[in-house]
């Protein structure tokens, strides 16, 4: 009797157990099956929770990820999205925390847009020059012409030019005036001895020179080595790029020059290379002192002033 007892004893005592384990595994395979159905990124962000920035990324040290992993699943795309968002996190941080600096760059800009706007709307409304103040101007030139070749022992020089387009620059009036002023102004080239006069179209073929405005397309057409972006010379035909003419260059404008005074400086610049000078003859001699004119200014001003009329040292005529 005692035995038939122990013996059912046992086998309850097995069955139980048997439960028990079939009850152990399947809620073990539960949780493999639920670990593996779920996304990599998660389980990434899970395996790297207990170790900050150890997936490389940095995603830890920088916040973690939010409950729902979508920050982790971000930053565990691969680095170059992280560099990316790194980057303008950090221009963004750099933008609110320096408002100073942003706020003179908003007002020079501003200076700067109001400027030209303005410069254009004169050319809109320009008249030409009457011949009252042509005489004026040429007077005030040959004054400064003669005294410069006095001074040399020289005589002075009369150059022709005849005034051309290219493209579709609009209205020249402005163009024409301000090419006959800056010419003939006595901080210019007549404090070389040189004044300029332009010829009628009819007489086009007999000018010392060209002074074309083109449009940028088409700047390239005069020769290979000019540039759709700035002017240029070619033997007798000085091209000035109409962008530039209705827009300058901003790091000229940045430096404290005008529209206005971009023009005569590419005017200046672009003629002295048909009276003999090239590009870079002499450079910057200091920081805040003015550029030579000859200087390609347009590209760079190595620390100096924006200028517009040739210096002492530059005021001869090859």
């Amino acid at each position: 009797m005692i035995r038939r007892i122990a013996v059912a004893v046992v086998a309850v005592a097995l069955i139980v157990c048997g439960i028990c384990s079939t009850a152990v595994s399947g809620r073990t395979l539960e949780q493999y099956r639920a670990a593996q159905s779920q996304p990599a990124t998660v389980r990434s962000a899970s395996a790297g929770a207990t170790a900050d920035g150890d997936d490389g990324n940095g995603s830890s040290s920088r916040g973690g990820s939010s409950s729902d992993g979508t920050a982790a699943d971000s930053e565990n795309t691969g680095d170059a999205a992280d560099s990316s968002d790194t980057k303008n996190g950090a221009d963004s941080s750099k933008t609110t925390a320096d408002g100073k600096t942003d706020g003179k760059s908003d007002a020079k800009t501003d200076t700067k847009d109001a400027d030209i706007a303005a410069t254009l709307a004169s050319d809109d409304k320009a008249k030409p020059l009457t011949d009252d103040e042509k005489n004026a101007i040429r007077s005030r030139a040959r004054a400064t012409a003669q005294e410069a070749a006095a001074n040399t022992g020289g005589a002075p020089l009369s150059y022709t030019y005849c005034l051309r387009t290219k493209g579709d620059v609009g209205n020249t009036t402005a163009f024409a005036n301000i090419v006959f002023s800056t010419l003939n102004d006595p901080k210019g080239w007549p404090r070389a001895g040189a004044t300029f006069e332009q010829v009628a179209d009819a007489d086009c073929g007999l000018a010392d020179m060209d002074i074309i405005l083109s449009q940028a397309q088409y700047m390239t057409s005069f020769s290979s080595y000019c540039s759709v972006e700035y002017s240029c010379r070619v033997g007798q035909e000085v091209i000035i790029n109409d962008d530039r003419w209705d827009g300058g260059v901003d790091a000229w404008l940045d430096a404290g020059g005008t529209l206005s005074r971009y023009r005569e400086m590419v005017i200046n610049h672009e003629v002295g290379h048909r009276l003999g000078h090239i590009d870079n003859e002499t450079t910057c001699a200091g920081a805040g002192q003015p550029a030579p004119l000859m200087q390609e200014q347009s590209m760079h001003l190595d620390g100096c002033v924006a200028n517009e009329w040739p210096l002492d040292h530059e005021l001869w005529i090859g």
